[in-house]
């Protein structure tokens, strides 16, 4: 089955205090990963406010960059990436678990793909992981909501 990964929005006005954390996390599963991966996009939520201050804070040169401008990371070039690589598999990570992981986990699930949510490289500002996660677990069923990715941060 191919997979594709989707990293949310892990950009520079979306983190602090916190957050932190979430961003090294990200990127050292996507630098140890990426070859488990016929896909791998990273999403950059686009907004008036942040309009060239924004920055994203994962890389890999095997990503695509995909902007956005609403929660879902499904968008059209998403879409495009999946079709041309036969895409059956999605797995989620980044922020924000109640917001864009859960309106992401909906479109593609919709959409037909099999979704699997990397809980330790999702995060939330608001506080509401735990219960975004329960209605993940709910949805795709608990074995979809694969507990990899998460370790010390800093050594």
């Amino acid at each position: 089955m191919k997979k594709a990964l989707v990293v949310l929005d892990v950009q520079s006005e979306f983190l602090g205090n916190t957050l932190d954390y979430i961003a090294p996390l990200c990127q050292r599963y996507v630098n140890s990963a990426a070859n488990d991966y016929d896909a791998i996009i990273l999403t950059h939520w686009i907004y008036e406010e942040a309009e060239g201050k924004s920055k994203l804070l994962v890389e890999h040169p095997k990503a695509v960059v995909v902007e956005k401008r609403g929660y879902s990371g499904l968008t059209a070039e998403t879409k495009a990436v999946f079709d041309e690589q036969g895409i059956e598999e999605v797995h989620i990570a980044g922020v924000d678990s109640e917001g864009a992981v859960l309106a992401t986990m909906f479109s593609c699930f919709d959409a037909g793909y099999q979704v699997k949510i990397l809980e330790r490289l999702v995060t939330s500002y608001h506080g509401r992981n735990w219960e975004s996660m329960t209605i993940a677990r709910h949805i795709l069923g608990p074995e979809n909501i694969v507990n990899i990715g998460g370790d010390r941060v800093y050594v």
